[in-house]
């Protein structure tokens, strides 16, 4: 699977993470914490989703869903949560 070179939280996914308390800017950081990746098992997108599992700079472990875009190496925040 390509790398994650780019990573984007829109509006719509920092409002879910608003709700559980996860700033944007927390869950940009994962990227650079070697986080773990997998497929998301309740995906219903196919292979264009799948979970990002890490640490912040402050580390605090999240989950996040992402989803691939037309570019293969961008990805965007669905939402995430504690884990």
């Amino acid at each position: 699977m390509p790398p994650i070179y780019e990573l984007d939280v829109p509006e719509f996914a920092q409002v879910k993470l608003g709700r559980r308390n996860i700033s944007a800017e927390e869950a940009l950081q994962l990227r650079w914490n070697d986080p773990e990746e997998s497929a998301n098992p309740h995906s219903r997108r196919g292979r264009n989703r799948k979970l990002l599992v890490g640490e912040t700079n402050g580390g605090r472990r999240l989950t996040l869903v992402i989803e691939r875009t037309t570019d293969p190496t961008a990805w965007l925040v669905i939402t995430g949560w504690d884990t």
